[in-house]
């Protein structure tokens, strides 16, 4: 979110493209365009305040097509919310779904979402073994769908600037796997920078990449995901679930909500 220093000092322009009101104002009007002949009682106004309210809320994005609710930061954190409601009782359970099933349920949310974000996701946790049997526990795919979803262009950028980096590029794999035992972590973060200040990605932290980075001379793209993943800070910064290992605690997340009130 922008501050309020900020908010003040940026054109019109630049304050309504920063918070995405017009793509909002254009998909309220195609709703209220919609829903108006079958319900002659509608108030526009009142139907305009409800959808923004819902907007700055994270209650927007179900059953929406993916292009909507990966048109922006806020849509996209607001879907993992989403998710993690949902169906955090299958953590709380106990239960390990593969990325076929957990890709079957985002559908009951957004029908046409891609299979290939699920799998993305699903290789943090099980590197090239993301094969559609492999299970996988509910909290970690949670935390690596979040930034898999959240920084998916950057990440895939960053995917493909690593396997430039690697020496495995022409290996029998097509040069599509990136390497396990790593390459020059200076090198990788240098590149890394470079796509940061080049390109307009949506991305984490450069200091928690820095972090993540600096704790080898050699890094592999694996090591690389699972840090962002389980990084607080990111976590944090996204805001839209709690630390990891609390997530599924909902006698704490009460606890939580009554200090704050």
């Amino acid at each position: 979110m922008t501050d309020a220093k900020d908010r003040f000092s940026q054109t019109p322009e630049a304050y309504l493209q920063s918070h995405h009101v017009v793509s909002y104002l254009n998909h309220a009007l195609t709703c209220l365009y919609t829903v108006k002949d079958s319900d002659p009682k509608l108030q526009p106004f009142r139907y305009l305040s409800d959808y923004f309210a819902r907007v700055s809320a994270g209650n927007h994005v179900i059953h929406q097509e993916y292009i909507y609710i990966s048109i922006n930061p806020h849509n996209r954190a607001s879907f993992v919310k989403l998710f993690w409601k949902v169906y955090k009782s299958i953590g709380n359970h106990g239960d390990l779904l593969t990325a076929k099933e957990y890709h079957a349920l985002m559908q009951l949310l957004c029908p046409d979402f891609p299979f290939t974000i699920v799998q993305s996701a699903a290789r943090i946790i099980l590197m090239d073994d993301a094969i559609s049997d492999c299970l996988m526990a509910f909290q970690d795919f949670l935390y690596a769908f979040q930034v898999q979803f959240c920084y998916n262009e950057f990440l895939n950028a960053c995917r493909e600037l690593y396997l430039s980096l690697s020496s495995d590029k022409g290996a029998s794999s097509g040069g599509t796997t990136p390497r396990l035992e790593g390459v020059e972590s200076s090198i990788f973060l240098d590149g890394i920078t470079d796509l940061i200040a080049n390109n307009t990605y949506h991305h984490p932290s450069i200091r928690v990449i820095h972090r993540v980075l600096g704790k080898s001379l050699k890094a592999s793209f694996y090591t690389y995901l699972l840090g962002i993943a389980n990084s607080d800070t990111i976590n944090a910064s996204i805001g839209v679930l709690s630390k990891k290992g609390q997530c599924l605690d909902t006698d704490s997340a009460a606890k939580s909500t009554k200090s704050d009130s």
